[in-house]
């Protein structure tokens, strides 16, 4: 094929992703997955964890149910597995996760998951300061990749997770205390402990472009991992939206609680993340291709993606010259070009001359 000069890059490989396209992925209904999915698909995720929120427990498995269904019979083709963000995490920073929906770790729950989840659970966030976190997390650290997020852990606790077999940091900065110059806690732990996968999410509202170089220059492409954390507005105008247990306002492309400052996932895709990256933030092409395919890959286990090498599958996204897909592989086969549907572009999205779509 003759792409006239155009860059080709691995797929994007997306390990948070609530929804998108209008529908969540955990309303328990296949086809809401199947949905999302694909509006991800579309825009270059060729790979994606269907992230389950905390909710009532038979909620949890019910979601958990439904996305193992899609995985089973191909129809979400680009869902390789179930991410649970809880029900283990911190009251304090639990953002817009359902307060009566938490819980003390337990691992009478995790089981229930698990076997909801048909095999395909892969990650789980907890928060490490909670009773009986590090034995869970010591656990089944083997089983899963355990994220460390919506916490209140000191540095010394964050290590001790670590130590345990924690791999991974979900939404790196956000619902977690800042960094401190006394008291460092969470952020510095995770920027620093070489065991750890970082994940950010560069939308220009969780994170400011210098936090990004920050973490960039800090913790490097190769454990830094683009991620969309997307809800179901993520392709979607401003407006409120009501999915699971909760009300979001949209607006200027930002996901709020309704009236309340909280943010509530984003309505990004991993290729506009990418974009910003190189555009807005200005970190190195190679380096954001890296933190938005073969890292995330890597840490999620998919030893067969994340790279352009021969012998590994035809994941493929072909960039504008403003850096946006306009033509995407999956295994080789081609995603209908007409999926390939635009979401509006703010001003401050626009550096150079090029949109971020």
């Amino acid at each position: 094929m003759d792409l006239r000069g155009r860059l080709v890059v691995p797929g994007f490989v997306d390990p948070h992703c609530h929804g998108g396209a209008g529908r969540s992925v955990y309303t328990g209904d296949p086809d809401d997955v199947r949905i999302a999915a694909a509006g991800h698909l579309a825009r270059g995720t060729t790979s994606m964890l269907a992230s389950v929120a905390s909710l009532a427990l038979p909620a949890m498995e019910a979601a958990a149910r439904a996305v193992a269904s899609v995985i089973d019979d191909g129809s979400a083709p680009n869902v390789v597995g179930i991410h649970f963000e809880g029900p283990f995490l911190s009251p304090g920073r639990r953002g817009a996760q359902s307060p009566d929906a938490l819980r003390v770790p337990d691992r009478a729950v995790v089981e229930r998951l698990l076997t909801a989840a048909g095999g395909h659970a892969v990650s789980m966030t907890v928060a490490p300061e909670l009773p009986g976190a590090l034995e869970l997390i010591r656990e089944y650290a083997d089983r899963l990749v355990i994220s460390l997020g919506h916490t209140e852990a000191s540095a010394a606790v964050f290590a001790r997770a670590a130590a345990a077999g924690a791999r991974a940091v979900t939404h790196l900065f956000n619902a977690m205390p800042p960094l401190d110059h006394r008291d460092p806690g969470p952020v510095a732990a995770a920027l620093l402990d070489p065991r750890l996968s970082c994940e950010l999410i560069v939308d220009g509202h969780h994170l400011a472009e210098d936090t990004v170089r920050l973490a960039h220059r800090t913790a490097g492409a190769d454990r830094l991992l683009l991620v969309s954390d997307a809800m179901p507005a993520a392709g979607m105008g401003d407006g409120t939206y009501r999915f699971a247990d909760r009300e979001v306002t949209v607006s200027g492309g930002a996901a709020r609680l309704r009236g309340t400052g909280v943010l509530a996932g984003s309505t990004l895709f991993v290729s506009r993340a990418f974009c910003r990256s190189v555009t807005t933030v200005g970190l190195p092409l190679a380096d954001a291709v890296r933190m938005s395919s073969a890292t995330p890959a890597r840490l999620l286990g998919l030893s067969d993606r994340g790279a352009l090498r021969p012998g590994l599958r035809a994941d493929l996204v072909e960039l504008d010259t403003a850096l946006s897909p306009s033509r995407v592989w999956l295994e080789g086969r081609p995603v209908p070009v007409l999926a390939l549907a635009r979401t509006p572009v703010r001003a401050a999205d626009r550096p150079e001359g090029r949109l971020c779509r």
